[in-house]
C-alpha cells in the first residue's frame, strides 16, 4: 500500500526533539492518541495526551489555496469561468486544488490533488484540548498517458498555533505497483513551520513497473502521519491515516506504456469550429436521438472495440448494406457517410435503413442548420453526410484522444462536442 509518512515535531518550548522512545498506546476511545510521560515537558505543561485528529477541508483551506494559486505563475492554475475545477477534464492539478469539492481527492483523467487537513492536538486528563497545531497538507501531479513516472509537488499550510511554537514535518513516500522514483521530500530532511506560514519546497515522485500487456494495473497511494513531540527526554509519537488517489497504469494503448490519474470516465472531445459536419452530426444525435438512442454521453458512453474487422463489418451495415445504401447529396462537397454511434464501438454497426439520415449545413457566422432527410429522433443512430475531410479529420481525432486517454479495448468513454 502506497505510504506517505508525515512526521511533525512539536517544538513547544523551542526544544529539539530526540530519538522516539516505546511509549503506551492510548485506551480505547482515545484514537491516535498517545500517552505522556510523567515528568516530562509536556506533562508540565498539562498535557496527558498527544493527539493528532483527521478534519476536513474547509472554507479557510481553500481560501489559503486560492490565494497561493492566484499569485502563481501562469495562466494554467486558473479555473474556468463557472466550472468548478472537479469537473473540468482539463484542469491542472493546481486548479484541481482549488475545487468546492469537499473531498480529500479531487481529479481528472490526467490530473489530482490530495487535500488532507490533520491538527496536532494536546489533551489533558479531562480530555479538554489545551494546544493545537492546525495543518493542511497538499499533494499534486500531473500524470502523462505516454510516461510511466509522475510527480507530486507537497504543499504545507500551518494555521494559528494555540500553545504550540512550531512544527517540523519530513515526509517519505512509497506505492504498489509502483516504485519510488527519488528520496523523501526535503531530501529525507524536514521543514518547519510556524504559524500562519506556508512552505511548497517538498517532492515526491513515482515511477509504475507496468511496462506491457495483461491488465490495466492499479496503484493506490495512500499517505500516513506520524507527529512527534518536542520533548528532549520523553518524544512522544502520534499516528494516523488517510487515502489517497488511484493510479492506472498500461502498456496496451498506443506505441508503449503509460498511465491516468484515475478510473474518471475518457472523454473524447471534438469542436465543430475544427471538425465542422461531423461533430454538429455527433453532437445532433445526443441531443436528438430519443431515450437510450441518446449514446456517447456520461450516462450512456461508448464502448471502445479495437477489432479492425469488425469495425469494417459495422460500417459496412452502417452505411453500404441494402436496403437503402448511402447514396451522395450533390448538395455536399465531397459527400462521404458518416455513422454515429463510430464503427470502432460496440454500439456501432446499425443497419443505416435505420438510422435517422442528416445534412448538416453551415449558414454563417458558426450557426448551423440539420435537415433531416429522412427518419428522425426516434431512431437508434445517425448517418450523416459529411465532406470527407472533415468526415476523415474526425475520426483522425477521435483515435488520438482513444491513444491520450488511454482508453482500452472494451473500455467506455465519453464524447464531447465543443463550440
Amino acid at each position: 500500500m502506497t505510504a506517505l509518512a508525515l512526521t511533525a515535531a512539536l517544538l513547544a518550548l523551542g526544544a529539539s526533539p530526540a530519538a522516539a522512545a516505546p511509549l503506551s498506546a492510548a485506551p480505547e476511545g482515545h484514537g491516535t492518541c498517545t500517552a505522556t510521560i510523567p515528568g516530562s515537558k509536556l506533562a508540565r505543561q498539562g498535557a496527558t495526551w498527544a493527539c493528532v485528529k483527521e478534519r476536513p477541508v474547509t472554507a479557510g483551506d481553500l481560501a489559503r489555496i486560492r490565494a497561493r494559486t492566484a499569485a502563481a505563475p501562469g495562466a494554467a492554475a486558473t479555473p474556468r469561468d463557472g466550472v468548478d475545477p472537479g469537473d473540468d477534464p482539463d484542469a491542472s492539478p493546481e486548479a484541481l486544488c482549488t475545487s468546492d469539492k469537499r473531498q480529500d481527492v479531487v481529479s481528472n483523467r490526467h490530473a489530482y490533488c490530495v487535500r488532507h487537513g490533520i491538527v496536532y492536538a494536546l489533551m489533558d486528563g479531562q480530555d479538554n484540548v489545551i494546544g493545537t497545531a492546525p495543518l493542511l497538507v497538499t499533494a499534486r501531479s500531473a500524470v502523462e498517458y505516454n510516461k510511466v513516472r509522475w510527480d507530486e509537488s507537497i504543499t504545507v499550510y500551518s494555521y494559528e498555533f494555540t500553545n504550540v511554537k512550531s512544527v517540523k514535518l519530513s515526509l517519505s513516500s512509497s506505492c504498489t505497483v509502483c516504485t519510488g522514483g527519488g528520496p523523501p521530500a526535503w531530501g529525507g530532511g524536514g521543514i518547519t513551520l510556524s504559524a500562519n506560514q506556508t512552505d511548497e519546497t517538498g517532492h515526491l515522485s513515482y515511477e509504475t513497473t507496468t511496462r506491457g500487456g495483461g491488465e490495466r494495473s492499479r496503484s493506490q497511494i495512500a499517505y500516513q502521519s506520524q507527529t512527534e513531540s518536542a520533548d528532549a527526554l520523553y518524544p512522544i509519537i502520534s499516528y494516523g491515516q488517510w487515502a489517497g488517489p488511484a493510479v492506472a497504469c498500461d502498456g496496451q494503448v498506443g506505441n508503449g506504456p503509460g498511465c491516468i490519474a484515475t478510473d474518471n470516465l475518457a472523454r473524447v472531445t471534438l469542436s465543430k469550429s475544427r471538425f465542422g459536419a461531423a461533430a454538429v452530426a455527433y453532437e445532433w444525435a445526443q441531443n436528438n436521438l430519443s431515450g437510450n438512442n441518446a449514446m456517447g454521453t456520461a450516462k450512456r458512453p461508448l464502448t471502445r472495440d479495437a477489432d479492425d474487422k469488425r469495425e469494417r463489418s459495422r460500417r459496412y451495415y452502417s452505411c453500404e448494406a441494402p436496403p437503402k445504401p448511402f447514396q451522395p447529396d450533390l448538395t455536399v462537397v465531397d459527400d462521404s457517410c458518416d455513422e454515429f454511434p463510430f464503427a470502432r464501438t460496440t454500439q456501432g454497426g446499425t443497419l443505416g435503413d435505420l438510422c435517422a439520415e442528416i445534412i448538416p449545413r453551415a449558414i454563417g457566422g458558426g450557426a448551423w442548420r440539420v435537415d433531416v432527410v429522412r427518419n428522425s429522433g426516434v431512431a437508434p443512430c445517425v448517418r450523416a453526410h459529411v465532406p470527407k475531410g472533415e468526415n476523415t479529420g474526425a475520426g483522425g481525432e477521435v483515435g488520438r484522444k482513444v491513444q491520450s486517454e488511454r482508453v482500452l479495448d472494451g473500455e467506455a468513454y465519453q464524447v464531447v462536442i465543443t463550440p
